[in-house]
């Protein structure tokens, strides 16, 4: 009986430790500024796959950010961690590379089809191995309404 009780003592412990949930808008812009953008020296000069496997929030699609040079494009992604329209609900962590694969590469990963837009999926598998130059969050200072609880 006693080994019973200590299994189960055991297998809740295991159950509090699970990944933080974030229950407001403040909460994960909170956890972005402090935890991706404060400690961005974790993964500058690493490989984006460092970044990605800490988050806590999985990115749930992948914008480029860049120029519409073909020598810059892809050189900003936008990781966008909710699907929010309006931008002062949106949460996104921009990520910077020296270099990146030429245009004719990226081009049709980003948009396979005309007004398609690519896979989570198949952009972070070209980006992953690429070394990070910076990282921000959005500049939540903005917001409309200007919500209290968040703090830089």
């Amino acid at each position: 009986m006693k080994k019973i009780i200590i299994l189960l003592f055991i297998c809740l412990g295991f159950a509090k430790a699970k990944a933080q949930t974030f229950h407001s808008y403040a909460d994960t812009a909170n956890y972005l500024i402090h935890e991706i953008e404060n400690k961005k020296s974790l993964y500058v000069g690493q490989p984006l796959s460092v970044l990605l496997s800490s988050l806590k929030i999985q990115p749930v699609y992948v914008l480029t950010g860049a120029s519409q040079q073909k020598t810059d494009f892809g050189k900003v992604i936008l990781l966008y961690l909710n699907h929010e329209r309006e931008f002062q609900k949106t949460h996104t962590i921009i990520v910077v590379f020296d270099t990146v694969p030429d245009y004719a590469q990226l081009l049709p990963v980003f948009f396979p089809a005309a007004g398609g837009r690519g896979s989570l999926q198949d952009i972070v598998a070209v980006y992953q191995t690429l070394t990070v130059k910076d990282v921000q969050v959005k500049d939540y200072t903005n917001d409309e309404p200007v919500n209290p609880d968040v703090h830089y």
